[in-house]
């Protein structure tokens, strides 16, 4: 038994090494703060769109109320084969705003996952130098894009990843979800930071046009229906060692909404899962498993402890282990978005993820879900 209790220990110090450096790199991160100026850059924003009648007017009209001169950025619509009115409302719509550039794009054959073909098909009509992606049931602040050119003019990195949460959470289940989310942005975040960087989201993201052609954009990871985010970060950190970063600005927030219900999150979670296959990074391998790990030998530990007292110390003893470090992370991402009020949900959380982590862990690897109306495979 002696060889178990040594791998608990490694497993247990390599979290609390992780999250501590994670604490360390989140609170250094410096907040960015925009201030008047005269950008140049040219951005172009792609937005994939599959059945989004709901959302698509509130998102277009954010995106032609911002701060940032018309002449500079256009707007691309990429429409993978919406069943619903979705388009009907995106041509009325650029009827009434002839000001902004918007262009529309309908997807037809499919040689990569759709929302990675509509973001390729977009990219080769765009004129910016800037890629901005984000998603139709999203919104955003009028200085939105100016607070990513002001950080893009200011250090040229490959890749900027902008922070992205919940908002409008009507229940406790979509306020759990919201505390897990933040929990991902400021763990992505740290990473970046630390320069490793292991995760980010398309609803906030940007890159130079020249960099997603120089690592031959989605091409290698096509077969995996998500990833279009996370595989493009890798591509352009691994094959050009490009400067990624995180935008750390309450102007650069983009917001979207939880699941409404269980299915809805956890089919979401599953294609999460599913691209982590494809996963050649070594960090990023090493911290999924490190995770998967902890949360396993807590849900275990607690099986174990009906049979065995010394598996409900073990257990208790990880438990506090991983509230003490994981606080610091959850209280500094909290209050940056203004959303401090989730972490009377911390300790429920905390009781939950274990059982979540791995639940869904295994699921994502070998269970089909649904995304948009279609059934993905594995």
């Amino acid at each position: 038994m002696s060889i178990v209790y040594i791998i608990i220990a490694a497993i247990a110090l390599c979290y609390i090494i992780l999250i501590g450096l994670y604490n360390i790199s989140w609170y250094r991160l410096k907040l960015l703060k925009t201030s008047l100026y005269l950008p140049k850059t040219k951005v172009s924003i792609i937005l994939p769109v599959r059945n989004e009648a709901n959302h698509i007017l509130t998102c277009l009209d954010k995106m032609c109320q911002q701060q940032y001169p018309a002449s500079l950025f256009e707007i691309i619509v990429v429409d993978d084969s919406s069943s619903d009115n979705t388009m009907e409302l995106v041509n009325s719509f650029i009827k009434e705003h002839l000001q902004i550039k918007i262009t529309v794009l309908e997807l037809k054959l499919l040689n990569l996952s759709s929302k990675k073909q509509a973001i390729h098909e977009a990219i080769k009509i765009t004129e910016g130098d800037l890629i901005i992606t984000t998603d139709a049931d999203c919104i955003m602040s009028e200085k939105w894009i100016g607070s990513i050119v002001a950080l893009y003019e200011k250090e040229k990195p490959a890749m900027i990843v902008g922070p992205v949460c919940f908002y409008n959470e009507k229940n406790i289940f979509q306020k759990w979800q919201s505390l897990e989310f933040l929990s991902l942005i400021a763990s992505g975040a740290a990473s970046i930071r630390l320069g490793f960087p292991i995760m980010c989201n398309g609803a906030n993201l940007a890159y130079e046009k020249k960099m997603y052609l120089n690592v031959g954009g989605f091409e290698e990871n096509k077969n995996y229906s998500s990833g279009d985010d996370v595989f493009l970060m890798h591509q352009i950190k691994k094959k050009l060692n490009g400067k990624i970063v995180f935008l750390k600005s309450n102007d650069a927030l983009v917001y979207t909404k939880a699941q409404d219900t269980l299915n809805a999150f956890i089919n979401q979670r599953k294609r999460w899962v599913s691209k982590t296959k494809g996963y050649s990074n070594w960090f990023t391998i090493f911290v999924a498993i490190l995770i998967f790990l902890y949360n396993f030998l807590l849900l275990a530990g607690f099986l174990g402890s009906f049979t065995n007292v010394l598996f409900l110390k073990i257990t208790v003893l990880l438990f506090l282990f991983k509230c003490i470090i994981d606080f610091p992370l959850l209280w500094g991402i909290t209050s940056f978005t203004r959303k401090k009020e989730l972490m009377l949900f911390y300790l429920p959380l905390q009781i939950i993820y274990p059982v979540y982590i791995v639940f869904t862990s295994l699921l994502g690897s070998f269970a089909k879900f649904e995304w948009k109306g279609r059934i993905i495979k594995k």
